[in-house]
């Protein structure tokens, strides 16, 4: 394996509100203290995938199962799966301008016009010119482009197709869906394998700024009930707030700090364990850890 593989600090194409690979030192842990290595390694709520990644490359996990309900999301992660040469190509002709951004902007708008790779380029293309990632938002530098930085920025050609073309080494070890969370989560429980479920759901704070698919309060609701029901071990993810803590305060949980690259993601996140699974060991790789009672 080359070094650039070996140490690499992103596996993921994609920037994500919210993404998780942060807390890679924290997971990989807490997977030796539960004798996890080798299980199979679920993601109801994928988005960028980043931590799924991490954990497929560096061998923790024997395969991965990746799920998004947003048809957007998923069209990038089927593109790059199914036509990885095709995708990696386009990065590198693509002009990264505000013409091409507005282009894509119409298509991510208008998804029936336009087939599922078209929709796999867009979303690919806003995710790397736009602010902090977000679908939804601006471009880096703004329509004018008189900010400091510019739409291009965050689109290293080189570094993003590396990372496309890594995934395609592993995708024979890559299962992807395009289920309702629920749904998914549901699927799961009817297999016998042993596989880890980390849910990373849409953020109840400023989450219809930053997702396509946010959350509703009932939601968080259905699927705090259903997180009761699941029968191999899981971990929750949210940001810091009582209404989340009190849908699951009949588990372990736990407060921690999250930095992100984003300035609207810096702050406290809570992390709700299954009853199964021990973590004294590993939340030394957690920063400002406090127990919550």
């Amino acid at each position: 394996m080359e070094d650039s593989e070996r140490h690499s600090k992103f596996e993921s194409p994609l920037r994500y509100p919210g993404g998780k690979a942060c807390i890679f030192p924290f997971i990989s842990n807490l997977f030796y203290e539960n004798n996890l290595l080798g299980v199979n390694y679920a993601e109801p709520y994928a988005g960028g995938s980043g931590l799924a990644l991490k954990l497929l490359f560096n061998e923790y996990v024997n395969e991965i199962f990746i799920n998004d309900y947003d048809y957007s999301i998923f069209s990038f992660w089927h593109s790059i799966l199914e036509s990885n040469q095709r995708f990696c190509d386009w990065v590198e002709d693509v002009e990264i301008d505000i013409e091409n951004w507005k282009y894509f902007k119409s298509v991510q708008k208008n998804p029936d016009k336009f087939s599922q790779f078209e929709l796999g380029q867009a979303v690919f293309f806003l995710n790397r010119t736009n602010i902090s990632g977000i679908i939804k938002g601006g471009p880096i530098g703004g329509l004018e482009q008189k900010g400091k930085y510019k739409i291009n920025a965050r689109f290293n050609k080189s570094d993003l197709i590396r990372r496309i073309e890594r995934i395609d080494k592993f995708k024979h070890r890559i299962r992807l869906s395009n289920l309702d969370g629920i749904r998914f989560i549901k699927n799961l429980d009817k297999k016998s394998q042993n596989t880890f479920i980390y849910l990373d759901p849409p953020y109840v704070h400023k989450g219809a700024d930053l997702y396509m698919n946010y959350f509703k309060k009932r939601d968080h609701e259905i699927l705090a009930r259903q997180v009761e029901k699941i029968n191999h071990k899981w971990l929750v993810s949210y940001d810091n707030n009582d209404f989340i803590l009190n849908l699951y305060d009949n588990q372990q949980r736990l407060r921690y700090s999250l930095s992100q690259s984003a300035s609207n993601r810096v702050g406290n996140e809570i992390l709700v364990f299954s009853g199964q699974l021990n973590f004294s060991d590993s939340i030394e790789k957690l920063k400002n850890v406090e127990l919550i009672q």
